[in-house]
């Protein structure tokens, strides 16, 4: 196989008229690009340059090959400018995977900060949960990921993660319900009700609190829609734990009533990143964990 870099050394010499001005329009010496030319020479099996006074010209051979060397060196520039825009984030892409309540209340605003500062950037969003996010991550599909984790679900230890905030977790239950005055609902007294859960890492939290107050939750209903989980309480159809991100996320529902908990329980909301990261993605979570 010809090698590029001495066809690079073969354009320089025919840019330049001899070997000596090459050498230094390359930052090498002179025996070193006649050595190479020399190797390429002995490769192709023909002559390819040709002394005409003074000068050093090419062979008909050297012309065929110059063509070559001449795409080498375009497709070579057309590299670096990608990666300089990448880089000074005037071109490239950022992929975000984030969950459904973030996405709805905290992400839209530095997203929007971030579009309007680098506008050449192409930006995509995967809403999906959490454990489905890493998956896209590990796999190169998406560039960062947004998540939860708890202590039945922890964040991953394979990834370096920041964590942005703590998101409470409410009990919310119908507003018929007899602990619907209380100010804080003790999970155990809820242990006789119909539980109505949602996503993986959601029925984790619940079993590993109800567990912690001696019950086994009798989950009847699993929907990942909020606004879903919500209506079916306000029906009477059961209760549930929902984060006060997810609450914000949704349209008021009547005949539901929310209460902190006892004991208190939180999800944490983390950033994670890979260490080789592209530039749009160091600076976008730079935008969320300053």
């Amino acid at each position: 196989m010809i090698d590029a870099e001495r066809l690079l050394i073969l354009r320089e010499v025919s840019r330049h008229g001899s070997k000596a001005a090459a050498a230094r329009a390359l930052t090498l010496s002179e025996p070193t690009v006649a050595h190479h030319l020399a190797a390429l020479e002995r490769q192709a099996g023909v002559p390819l340059t040709t002394r005409v006074g003074r000068v050093t010209r090419l062979t008909s051979a050297g012309e065929s090959l110059l063509e070559h060397a001449n795409a080498i060196a375009d497709s070579l520039a057309s590299a670096e400018r990608a990666i300089a825009q990448h880089a000074d984030l005037s071109g490239g892409r950022l992929r975000i995977a984030a969950f459904t309540s973030y996405c709805a209340v905290a992400l839209p605003s530095p997203l929007a900060q971030f579009a309007r500062r680098y506008p050449g950037v192409e930006v995509g969003l995967v809403e999906t949960e959490t454990d489905d996010a890493l998956a896209l991550l590990a796999a190169g599909d998406v560039d960062l990921v947004i998540g939860f984790a708890d202590d039945a679900t922890p964040a991953p230890r394979d990834i370096a993660v920041k964590m942005l905030e703590s998101d409470e977790y409410l009990a919310v239950m119908p507003a018929t319900h007899p602990a619907a005055r209380r100010p804080t609902i003790d999970v155990a007294t809820l242990a006789d009700d119909t539980w109505i859960s949602g996503c993986q890492r959601c029925r984790a939290h619940l079993h590993a609190l109800a567990n912690a107050g001696g019950f086994t939750p009798q989950i009847a209903f699993q929907t990942e829609d909020y606004v879903t989980v919500q209506r079916l309480i306000a029906e009477g159809l059961g209760v549930a734990l929902l984060p006060r991100m997810a609450l914000a996320a949704s349209p008021e529902v009547p005949g539901i009533v929310t209460a902190p908990t006892t004991p208190t329980s939180y999800r944490e909301v983390f950033l994670a990143v890979p260490r080789e990261a592209s530039a749009a993605a160091r600076t976008f979570a730079g935008l969320l964990a300053p």
